[in-house]
């Protein structure tokens, strides 16, 4: 093949908690790279193996081997840019995603160079250039290296730190749609149709989120928030059906933060009888744009509550009140969407009783679906800043597991048992129907 590999190094854990989507950043690095001719090949390891990664990329002979990481990938990141060096020597090795966005320095021992932000423009015009250039990783200096937007390359002749780019609205407009021929899209659909009896699949709506939640790391897609255009987002969905594909997860965290924005999608989509859900912030959500988004097809609305403690969302800067979020909580069920929420208990400062407040609320809304998670210090963020280095005896790859990665005043096996009791008496709730009866607090002044 040669040409350009692109890799998610994401191997299936089968772990409860586990949402398998196909990864929309490849997808979409592949449309872009393939619009300029370039050869490209999408490995997703999702129900793959090392070894058979190992032969299909032998087998593509690649001149560019670009790798995804975040957090809980840098293992197998780190184990592909390895296997890559042994079976395709000559080929240039390029990291992006958060955590190479982040720690670009740390990527670069181990690959050749590093594409930082949105690099949805930048990086496929960089493999353009450098397969018609027939450039090597020792050649490479004589393109025109400052001009590939969030490029780092630290040992070639002068350092190259170019900064992250982030596309306004108008460059949106003109993106192709991401490419997803090559994801197998039996077998995501298989797992979940056996685990909820739909098969859904993911669709980012809207870029960037304006909040500075002190636990939370954005360096892809920043503060802006930009939305794309609604009529490729009707595009996409369409090429979504097309695949098998009945019902939608919008992944995006600020989708329902513009009313009108929100509103228009839900009057264009409802025609097309699909299901969705999405993330919502629970601040300034209100009842008419609820009954809108259930009368198009929303099943389940997932909040990011996080406590049960007005002192413990200061220490966390969530921007949010208790109040808002019970509120959200009734708005969302008074209108017959479904309604799941995140926390996170332990969190530095914490004390046994605020997560028990914690504890309280989650069990007094008319939620249907609840998750416990101690704070992660994911790098990029403040919370990073404030603990320092994480104890690195720890593993972050686990998946939803009370461990602390930090040294913490909580007791964990407290912090345990106090989550699985909380999660067998939510268990043991009868469950209401989501417009049956819930009634609306006065919205908090």
């Amino acid at each position: 093949m040669a040409g350009v590999a692109l890799v998610f190094p994401y191997f299936r854990t089968r772990a409860p908690t586990e949402m398998l989507f196909p990864p929309l950043g490849a997808a979409t690095l592949a449309a872009q790279l393939r619009g300029r001719g370039v050869e490209t090949r999408v490995f997703d390891c999702t129900f793959s193996s090392m070894e058979r990664l190992r032969a299909d990329l032998a087998a593509s002979a690649a001149e560019i081997v670009g790798v995804y990481s975040m957090v809980s990938l840098t293992r197998n990141a780190l184990a592909v840019a390895q296997l890559a060096r042994e079976i395709l020597p000559g080929s240039l090795l390029v990291a992006g995603g958060p955590l190479p966005t982040v720690f670009p320095g740390r990527y670069a021992r181990h690959f050749d160079a590093v594409f930082r932000g949105e690099a949805d423009l930048s990086f496929p015009r960089f493999c353009r250039d450098y397969l018609a250039e027939r450039a090597t990783s020792a050649t490479m200096g004589r393109l025109p290296l400052d001009g590939y937007g969030g490029l780092f390359v630290p040992d070639h002749g002068s350092p190259v730190d170019n900064p992250a780019v982030h596309h306004p609205e108008s460059e949106l407009a003109t993106f192709p749609l991401p490419d997803r021929r090559d994801f197998d899209h039996a077998a995501y659909q298989r797992v979940w149709r056996e685990k909820t009896g739909f098969q859904p699949t993911s669709l980012i709506v809207t870029l960037g989120c304006p909040y500075g939640c002190d636990f939370c790391s954005k360096p892809i897609f920043g503060n802006d928030v930009r939305r794309r255009p609604l009529d490729a987002v009707l595009e996409e969905v369409d090429q979504i059906r097309a695949l098998g594909y009945d019902s939608l997860w919008i992944a995006d965290d600020t989708f329902t933060l513009d009313a009108a924005y929100l509103q228009d999608f839900c009057r264009r989509i409802a025609p097309l009888g699909l299901g969705w859900t999405c993330l919502s912030r629970a601040n300034g959500v209100q009842p008419d744009s609820a009954s809108l988004m259930k009368a198009s097809g929303c099943k389940r609305v997932y909040l990011g509550l996080e406590s049960g403690s007005q002192e413990t969302l200061r220490l966390m800067n969530k921007q949010l009140t208790v109040a808002q979020g019970v509120r959200a909580a009734e708005v969302y069920r008074a209108a017959g969407i479904e309604v799941a929420a995140f926390f996170i208990v332990g969190y530095p400062g914490e004390t046994t009783a605020t997560i028990e407040a914690t504890f309280a609320l989650a069990l007094s809304l008319p939620l249907d679906e609840i998750s416990f998670n101690v704070p992660m210090p994911l790098p990029g963020s403040r919370l990073f800043e404030r603990l320092g280095s994480p104890d690195e005896g720890k593993d972050w790859t686990r998946e939803n597991e009370i461990t602390f990665v930090y040294p913490s005043d909580i007791d964990e096996a407290w912090l345990r048992r106090r989550v699985d009791e909380t999660m067998a008496e939510f268990a043991a709730r009868p469950r209401r129907p989501a417009d049956a009866g819930a009634r609306l607090t006065p919205a908090p002044g």
